[in-house]
């Protein structure tokens, strides 16, 4: 009995196995190892759990890298080179071959040299060493969520949505990876942003919050260190030279299109004044800042394109309750981003209690010198002229006619009962006037031409 079942049972593991065997022969047959394929299958793999782990590691290594690693007691040490303050990386790292060592365990040795290229390390009397900055970073990149975008033999391609703190915002990233035989999977560049896969949504207000700040500093004039501020007069004007940061074309440039695309950064220059005299950038003297809070803004998305997107923004006017409406255009840019391609305008949707044809009507007769007010330049229209001989007036209807970028036309149809003896252009009963509109402050809009005839086209 005994002796039965050992044969059954070596005779199953003898058909159990006999495919594997038969598989082997024919592999061998051919003149291939076995289980080449599937080994092979393995050895390419690369998940998007293992994606997350190499972009999590070179994260830390570029981190510890650009904090100049870890000193010990006494280490740290700078010196000064072409008028920069460097300081010489720690023991572990200041070698090119201990650095390049370091890179490699997440990084190809191509992506390691241009790593330590971009950072600007050099080496100075046989060590390496950086200019003195911060390292770190809110980016959670082993909390990542990596999704497969290109797929070749031994390369390929993640999407890396990354946690930004404890923001519950993500930033999206291109990271490359290349098989190296014998070592495995590393990235052959540096992880890249994937702008147009983020939501622009959160990062209309950011770009414009950031935008504002830009052009409040330059229309500042920078910041000026003790002793660097200059003038000089042109053209019959005072002007100033801006701070050592900004003060040639290309330091301008470079800062504005943090937020802006090349077109509407160039037309920002010229719509301020800035002027290049004796090598460097100056504007006439004038005062930066405003009321308008950007990175309170609530967008709202009114157009969308391929690489264009229009946002309606509310922009909270300081503290005094109010609030500013903006047209704010981003567009798409390869290699940057989403930009601001034109400066934001305001949005000439004007709330009726504050729009100056209804508030000239309103005072007319009641207080005569408001109304003036509401003009842009008060001596193009005499109020106290044209109220002479009124005795009532209603406004009975206030509408838009037309609008380009910068003005509104409104067409206002008003009753009035005239004093016998009336000399003006109106008659009793109905009369309609036309009145152009534009923004004159953060809070404000005023007149800009009046009369009996329209002044802008309508489209």
């Amino acid at each position: 009995m005994n002796a039965k079942k050992l044969v059954i049972s070596g005779l199953a593991i003898t058909l159990l196995n006999a495919p594997y065997i038969q598989h082997i022969d024919t592999a061998f047959a051919k003149g291939q190892p076995a289980v080449k394929t599937q080994s092979s299958l393995i050895k390419y793999d690369l998940s998007a759990k293992q994606a997350v782990q190499i972009a999590a590691v070179f994260a830390k290594s570029a981190s510890y890298v650009q904090a100049g690693g870890s000193y010990k007691t006494g280490e740290y040490k700078t010196f000064s080179y072409k008028g920069e303050t460097y300081r010489y990386l720690s023991a572990a790292i200041d070698t090119k071959k201990e650095l390049l060592a370091y890179l490699q365990k997440s990084l190809t040795s191509a992506a390691a040299g241009q790593f330590i290229k971009s950072r600007g390390i050099i080496e100075y009397k046989g060590k390496l060493a950086q200019v003195e900055a911060d390292g770190g970073s809110l980016l959670q990149w082993e909390k990542s969520a990596a999704s497969l975008v290109k797929s070749e033999k031994s390369k390929k391609i993640y999407r890396l949505s990354v946690p930004l703190g404890e923001t519950k915002e993500k930033q999206a990233f291109l990271a490359e990876y290349q098989y190296i035989e014998k070592i495995g999977w590393k990235l052959s560049k540096e992880p890249v942003r994937d702008h147009y896969a983020e939501n622009i949504d959160s990062q209309a207000v950011y770009l414009a919050a950031e935008w504002a700040k830009a052009t409040s500093y330059i229309q500042a004039g920078g910041a000026n260190k003790p002793g660097e501020y200059k003038t000089f007069l042109y053209n019959g004007k005072t002007y100033r030279y801006l701070s050592g940061d900004i003060d040639t074309k290309k330091e301008m440039m470079g800062y504005l299109m943090n937020t802006m695309t090349n077109l509407a950064a160039e037309q920002f220059l010229k719509k301020s004044g800035i002027i290049e005299y004796k090598g460097k950038l100056a504007q006439p003297e004038a005062d930066g800042g405003s009321l308008l809070q950007w990175n309170l803004a609530a967008p709202k998305l009114v157009k969308t394109e391929k690489n264009t997107k229009v946002y309606r923004m509310t922009v909270p006017v300081g503290e005094t309750g109010e609030k500013a409406v903006f047209i704010t255009e981003f567009q798409y840019v390869s290699s940057s981003g989403w930009r601001i391609s034109k400066e934001p305008y305001r949005d000439l949707d004007i709330p009726g209690n504050i729009n100056p044809a209804f508030i000239f009507f309103k005072y007319l007769l009641v207080d005569s010198k408001v109304s003036q007010d509401q003009f842009l330049d008060p001596a193009s229209f005499n109020v106290e002229q044209f109220k002479t001989g009124i005795k009532k007036l209603e406004i009975r209807a206030l509408n838009e006619r037309a609008r380009n970028r910068l003005q509104v036309e409104y067409t206002a149809a008003f009753y009035v009962e005239l004093e016998s003896g009336y000399k003006g252009s109106l008659k009793n009963g109905i009369n309609q006037m036309y009145f152009t509109v534009q923004p004159a402050g953060e809070m404000q809009f005023k007149i800009a031409a009046a009369g009996d005839k329209p002044y802008l086209i309508k489209k």
